[in-house]
């Protein structure tokens, strides 16, 4: 194995062992992971798995040989000093024309056969044309092998999971301790983000309103907060490439009895899902359950579009073992997995209420990674 075996990490060692037994089931002399500047938390990015940099600029990726040799290319010569100290790879070169430099990598490293692409869906039809044509047609989309072993964070990820989780909790609480009448919901939203990023989040994707009846989650606005609002929030902040996501309900003021009494419907989804959180079951059960509590209440129209899309979803960047938590979703939860369960739902009485939370899959159940009950909140101003 190139790249100086002996200084490359065991986990990344054993994610090379895996690429290669995949490159030569797919008969792939190379693997290409491709990446744009553009991020999604409901993604795994390819380079940022297989190099461990966040990427940055138009163009990044990594060709991995079938004996292991690695070479990271980006598009931004001053980014050189960050990647170099961040990735177990040592060769890293700048690409300013990345199809013509992958060319020349192909011809170095006396690659004959085919190159897999890792992150075809996110390439550019033009860029992908051009590898076609400058590789004379070797080349093979190969997003099925990231798919399949980018499912678990893995136990070296356990800690930064776990602080993550800690950062959800604070930002949540930033918007107890914050949370004022005649506030913005930008300048709130603003609170959230500062609580986790002074604190090291490396990113966060939230969303935080307030409203006396909301019928969706959106990007906080300039609405003004007033008294007995419900404030939503979602609050995803993420460290070393792992999101964790919290989603919580708070009112300003004392919570009246109707609001109470629908929120406990959510209380009872979101305890009766965890019930389903078990290695051998499948994910579709999650969502299956929840829909059954609010049918039970009377609001089954509301379990649809438009009302309501999915039950919970995978976490991406670094690890996603499925997308959606719905009915139909076959996959089967696996130990060591981690992913997002929450029962946010909209109520005709109340508007859209949020409750859930990160869960990893233990052999004997779902570990919850906040420590922010399972409550509706309330802020005295």
């Amino acid at each position: 194995m190139a790249n100086n075996q002996s200084q490359i990490p065991a986990p990344v060692q054993a994610k090379l062992r895996s690429l290669q037994e995949a490159m030569k089931r797919d008969g792939l002399s190379a693997l290409l992971f491709y990446s744009t500047g553009q991020l999604s938390m409901l993604e795994v990015n390819p380079v940022l798995w297989m190099s461990g940099v966040l990427p940055m600029g138009p163009n990044a990726g990594v060709l991995l040989t079938d004996s292991c040799d690695a070479t990271m290319l980006i598009s931004l010569s001053w980014d050189q000093g960050r990647v170099r100290r961040q990735t177990w790879i040592h060769d890293v070169r700048v690409a300013e024309r990345f199809a013509d430099a992958v060319q020349e990598l192909v011809q170095q490293k006396s690659v004959k056969g085919k190159v897999g692409i890792v992150g075809w869906a996110f390439m550019p039809a033009a860029l992908y044309q051009s590898l076609q044509r400058v590789l004379d047609g070797r080349v093979e989309v190969a997003d099925p092998i990231l798919s399949t072993l980018a499912r678990f964070p893995g136990r070296e990820s356990l800690p930064a999971l776990q602080r993550a989780a800690e950062l959800a909790d604070s930002g949540f609480s930033a918007i107890l301790q914050k949370a004022k009448i005649g506030m913005p919901e930008y300048e709130l939203a603003a609170e959230v983000e500062y609580a986790m990023r002074s604190q090291g989040a490396e990113d966060n994707f939230g969303m935080v309103t307030a409203s006396d009846h909301s019928h969706c989650a959106h990007p906080p606005a300039d609405r003004r907060i007033q008294p007995g609002d419900i404030i939503i929030a979602e609050i995803t902040p993420a460290i070393e490439g792992h999101f964790v996501q919290l989603c919580r309900t708070a009112v300003m003021g004392p919570a009246s009895p109707l609001l109470r009494e629908k929120f406990t419907i959510l209380e009872e989804a979101m305890e009766k899902s965890l019930a389903q959180v078990r290695v051998g079951k499948k994910a579709g059960a999650i969502s299956r359950v929840m829909n059954e509590v609010f049918t039970a209440h009377g609001y089954e129209k509301y379990c649809r579009p438009p009302y309501m899309r999915v039950r919970g979803h995978g976490l991406g960047f670094l690890s996603l073992p499925f997308s959606e938590i719905v009915d139909e979703n076959e996959a089967v939860i696996e130990e060591g997995m981690c992913f997002v369960v929450h029962p946010n739902q909209y109520l005709p009485e109340t508007g859209y209420l949020m409750l859930g939370d990160t869960v990893l899959v233990e052999a004997n159940g779902p570990r919850r990674l906040t420590r922010t009950p399972l409550e509706l909140f309330t802020v005295e101003d």
